[in-house]
C-alpha cells in the first residue's frame, strides 16, 4: 500500500471512531454555543474535544442544529448540594435531544473541570436523560 492510501486509511478509520462515541441522538447535529463567558468557552471546549462541531451562532439552511443551554441549581435549604445542568435543544422544533446533570463538587470547582464532566455526562449512554 502507498503512503497515500495509509493515510486516508487512517484518516477514515480515525473519524469513524470518533463519530462513534457521539450519541445516536446527536449524530448530524451542529451545537450553538455563545462563548460569551468562562463557562461557555469551557462548554465549546470540551464539546468539540468530544467531536461535536460547534458554532457561535445559528445559520439558516444549515442542518441540523442545537442550542446549548445551561445553568446552576441548588434548592433553598442550607447544606444541598448545588447541580449542574446541560441541554441540547433543537433549534428548529425546541425539543431537548440530549441533557445531563452533574453535582457541583470540590473535582468541578473550575469552569474547565465543571464542561469537562459534564459533557461526558452529555456523550454517555444513549438515553435523552443522564440525570442523577
Amino acid at each position: 500500500m502507498t503512503p497515500w492510501r495509509c493515510g486516508v486509511v487512517t484518516s477514515v478509520l480515525t473519524l469513524a471512531c470518533a463519530s462513534s462515541q457521539i450519541p445516536q441522538a446527536l449524530h448530524g447535529y451542529a451545537v450553538v454555543v455563545e462563548e460569551k463567558d468562562q463557562q461557555s468557552v469551557e462548554l465549546a471546549r470540551a464539546l468539540r474535544e468530544q467531536g461535536i462541531k460547534v458554532r457561535p451562532q445559528v445559520r439558516g439552511g444549515s442542518g441540523p442544529t442545537a442550542a446549548l443551554i445551561y445553568f446552576t441549581f441548588r434548592y433553598p435549604s442550607a447544606g444541598e448540594a448545588t447541580w449542574f445542568h446541560l441541554r441540547l435543544a433543537d433549534t428548529r422544533s425546541g425539543v431537548i435531544v440530549r441533557a445531563s446533570t452533574i453535582q457541583l463538587d470540590s473535582l468541578t470547582a473550575t469552569p474547565r473541570a465543571r464542561a469537562r464532566a459534564a459533557v461526558r455526562a452529555l456523550m454517555a449512554g444513549d438515553s435523552a436523560f443522564s440525570s442523577p
